[in-house]
């Protein structure tokens, strides 16, 4: 989830996780990034100390939180995807097959209509998940709007 695209700037997981666990208790996040693409130290100590878990693929990491999502289904009430990419629907589909509520968390403009519409929930995120970048000149890049929960029609 990158927040680079739309804003000019790196999404703000800190923010996300307590915006998320403001509502929910956080049982466990994972982040999951293909090996080839490099985390840097810093960001490692980070996570791990807001209590998550990275895992890194060989390449793309859909099949690997698709298989983890389905191995804890049987255990959540409620599964969190931060992710706008309608890949996810199958995903989506099954855990509210197996009774878990399902809620997405992405940027509005990176996210597929069809995966905001099989959501039980849609939290629509903004700049205020962005870190500011102070050094950098003029604003953002794209638009704004404002973290709002909307019930997606049955």
């Amino acid at each position: 989830m990158s927040g680079y695209n739309i804003h000019g700037e790196r999404t703000d997981y800190k923010k996300l996780v307590e915006a998320i666990g403001g509502i929910r208790q956080i049982i466990r996040i994972i982040y999951y990034k293909p090996i080839h693409k490099d985390i840097s130290e810093d960001f490692k100590k980070f996570w791990a100390d807001l209590g998550g878990e990275i895992k890194q693929p060989e390449k793309n990491a859909d099949s690997w939180i698709t298989i983890d999502a389905v191995t804890l289904s049987e255990k959540l009430d409620v599964a969190i995807l931060v992710s706008g990419d309608k890949d996810y629907l199958p995903l989506i589909w099954y855990l509210k097959s197996r009774g878990c509520k399902v809620e997405v968390w992405s940027y509005p403009e990176t996210t597929a209509a069809l995966l905001r519409d099989a959501a039980d929930y849609f939290f629509a995120m903004d700049d205020r998940f962005i870190i500011k970048d102070l050094s950098r000149k003029g604003p953002p890049r794209g638009p704004r709007g404002r973290l709002k929960s909307v019930k997606s029609p049955k």
